[in-house]
């Protein structure tokens, strides 16, 4: 018999296991992350008492600089694990902290274990049993483990005798032992004995090999993504990164490694006219364990009900345990028509496409879309996208951009409040009317909404850094990098956020190995240009712009002409200058170009004025102002510092 001394924290129907460092739910347990444990701990051995927020935060992330953000979402890990989305048990005293509102029983006790053996047809069972529960009252409860093993078949062997188990236990451990016996010899164990909370969902594979139906195997993984993601104790890859998977044999537990997941969900897809064929498999790469498959035959029109069903099989096989909240969003339907989804599948397909003719393509299946669907708040949303990236890639005009942009995310928010996109959106309306604080705002209840969501942390991190909170900012784009692994937006986010922060070997090492991930991402031969530039390395930035050109980029002449400005080949930049100019008169050039150059050329004067044209048209365009190293020359003249007044970015 082997003595386990157990110290125990109970309340309620919940029992804070501090030996095993699990919390427990009656007698299943609740997974929670090891800073949303010690919070609670911390809250539980101070109960009844309010706790400041700084005295919690310095108790559990001692000798560590972090967010208020951090013990936000460790409470609403702790609240969800606990049922009290109502905050019933752990109340909050605005503006003073929190309280933990429940009695606790303290119990320190040892838990004798007794061990049976049996080894017999080449299959080892072990049986742990505990001879009290949680509460020190109640029956005995055991757990069978097999381990399949080729060994000599010996007799029964106990430390404290089978007569007594038998006694206590006769049918139940008989029918036990048999089953545990056979599950081992005939079949595998498939279900995990413990929640699994990662997972990479594979874009389906598009069997017939038709590229016109090459948007729906795609966009099935990307709602199933989009739908598990907003599980708060389930971390999923994005769309982006697992799409770099397409095409390749690949197996399982490489993915899971690469990307740090447990778990790997891949699917086939085949299509026959109306008729579509689905096959899922559900992997857990610590072991290549298949968990769960399913085979569904439907038609195009139940593709939405189809995606429910497999994210509703996925959460049950992965054992999380769902609040009432997370069902519903779950199981949400947005479409009430599946032709207006299956353009809404086009669109986003378009729109990642990232050039004017997928824009193009993407506006028109959305608006046909929405003509189909006017209550489909995501293709409002999706649409406001486009515009946005419209705006950013300077294709159409911006006043233009954001005048489609906010119709869109506005009619989006009306149908459904609920939608993290739709907010992300709005901050980004706030932020080009430089309402810093209202954007941040809905940053922050989009991050609510969807706390596992690429685009917001993404695009948060985007905000701070304009607002010169470098260190916050790093901390969104470490945790979009988690979701998003190898995407490459994300990645060049990352090589741009040490770019700002002055860190250029790290941001050259960053977009070099994004580079060597895709040699043809043009952001990442854009991104080295503008460090090689803040490092001096000017022949080096003309080469990597050339490259960039070369791609495809449109728009790329402004950053060639500065960096011939820079380079000291001011005959060129003229050249470029000129160009510019007379393409102006047939198509939209933005303003930001012009500035650019005039930089590089050390005209302040003329810099200013086209700096003072960008703002006027679109101040979004010199967001970074603050922190952007290429505006380095002009910091030191008084009209940088009334710019940044203007902009509203001096605080």
């Amino acid at each position: 018999m082997q003595n386990l001394a157990h110290q125990k924290h109970c309340f309620a129907e919940f029992t804070l296991d501090l030996t095993r460092g699990c919390l427990l739910h009656l007698e299943q347990e609740i997974k929670l992350r090891p800073k949303s444990f010690e919070v609670l701990k911390y809250l539980v051995e101070n109960n009844e008492r309010l706790i400041s927020k700084d005295e919690l935060i310095s108790a559990v992330w001692i000798d560590t600089a972090v967010t208020d953000s951090s013990l936000v979402q460790c409470l609403k890990d702790i609240r969800h694990a606990l049922q009290d989305e109502g905050q019933q048990i752990i109340k909050t005293v605005h503006g003073r902290g929190y309280i933990f509102d429940r009695k606790v029983s303290d119990s320190v006790q040892a838990l004798p274990v007794t061990t049976y053996r049996e080894e017999t047809a080449g299959v080892q069972i072990t049986i742990e049993e505990e001879e009290t529960n949680g509460h020190g009252t109640g029956p005995t409860h055991w757990i069978p483990s097999v381990h399949a093993q080729a060994i000599p078949t010996h007799a029964f062997t106990s430390t404290r005798g089978l007569t007594h188990a038998m006694g206590r236990h006769k049918w139940i451990v008989l029918t036990a032992l048999s089953v545990t016996v056979m599950a081992a010899v005939i079949i595998n164990f498939t279900r995990p004995t413990e929640p699994i909370d990662s997972l990479a969902v594979m874009p389906f594979v598009n069997v017939n090999g038709d590229p016109n139906t090459e948007y729906l195997s795609d966009g099935i993984s990307d709602s199933i993504i989009n739908r598990l993601s907003q599980l708060p104790n389930l971390k999923v890859i994005a769309l982006n990164s697992v799409l770099r998977y397409k095409g390749k044999q690949t197996d399982p537990q490489t993915i899971g490694r690469e990307l740090g997941v447990r778990a790997v969900l891949m699917g086939r897809l085949i299509q026959q006219g109306d008729s579509l064929s689905i096959s899922t498999e559900l992997v857990d790469v610590r072991d290549n364990r298949h968990l769960w498959g399913g085979q569904y035959d439907r038609t195009l029109s139940d593709i939405t009900g189809v995606q429910t069903e497999i994210a509703q099989q996925i959460s049950d096989k992965l054992r999380l345990r769902l609040s009432g909240d997370d069902k519903k969003r779950l199981n949400k339907v947005y479409a009430t028509d599946s032709e207006a989804y299956r353009l809404y599948l086009l669109g986003r397909f378009y729109r990642r496409r990232l050039t004017k003719d997928g824009f193009q393509k993407s506006i028109e299946n959305l608006e046909q879309a929405i003509k189909k669907d006017p209550s489909y708040a995501p293709a409002y949303a999706e649409l406001g996208e486009v515009y946005r990236n419209l705006a950013w890639y300077g294709l159409l005009p911006p006043e233009e951009c954001r005048q489609k942009e906010e119709l869109a995310t506005l009619k989006a928010l009306q149908i459904d409040d609920s939608l993290a996109e739709a907010h992300v959106l709005m901050a980004n309306i706030k932020e080009m009317e430089l309402d810093w604080p209202g954007a941040e705002n809905e940053y922050k209840h989009a991050l609510e909404l969807d706390p596992n969501s690429v685009r917001v942390h993404e695009t948060y991190s985007w905000n701070l850094e304009m607002l010169g909170r470098l260190d916050e900012a790093m901390l969104h784009a470490k945790r979009a990098q988690e979701l998003d692994p190898i995407g490459l937006d994300i990645n060049w986010d990352m090589g741009v956020a040490l770019d700002f922060s002055r860190q250029y070997d790290r941001a050259v090492e960053q977009f070099q190995k994004i580079i060597e991930m895709d040699p043809n991402f043009v952001p990442a031969h854009l991104g080295l240009m503008q460090v090689y530039q803040h490092k001096g390395m000017y022949e080096e930035a003309i080469v990597e712009l050339k490259k960039s050109n070369t791609l495809g980029r449109a728009g790329g002449e402004a950053g060639l002409g500065l960096a011939y400005a820079l380079a000291g080949k001011r005959d060129e930049a003229h050249k470029i200058l000129n160009d510019l100019k007379e393409a102006s008169k047939q198509r939209y050039v933005s303003p930001m170009g012009f500035a650019l150059i005039y930089m590089g050329l050390g005209d302040k004067d003329q810099a200013f004025e086209w700096l003072n044209k960008t703002f006027d048209e679109n101040p979004y365009r010199i967001a970074f102002l603050r922190v952007n190293p290429r505006f380095d020359s002009l910091r030191s003249d008084p009209r940088f510092n009334d710019l940044l007044h203007r902009m509203k970015l001096d605080q």
